[in-house]
């Protein structure tokens, strides 16, 4: 697997951010951030799917002002 795979594997969630980074040789986080940039790929996003209740408790804790 090449770089630009390794990095859309992760872009797709079908890899975690240390393995990553341990098939990129060490790259720090910042680093993984520019290469997806550069390859125009998008971060990876969890499902929200079942776990709705974690989100909005997680949105009340980051965001208190903005709770209806």
């Amino acid at each position: 697997m090449n770089q630009r795979e390794a990095l859309a594997a992760f872009s797709r969630g079908e890899m975690t951010a240390l393995e990553l980074r341990r098939r990129l040789g060490g790259a720090t986080y910042g680093e993984v951030l520019q290469q997806l940039s550069e390859e125009r790929l998008p971060l990876p996003r969890a499902p929200a799917s079942g776990r709705e209740d974690q989100i909005a408790r997680a949105r009340e804790w980051m965001f208190p002002k903005h709770v209806p």
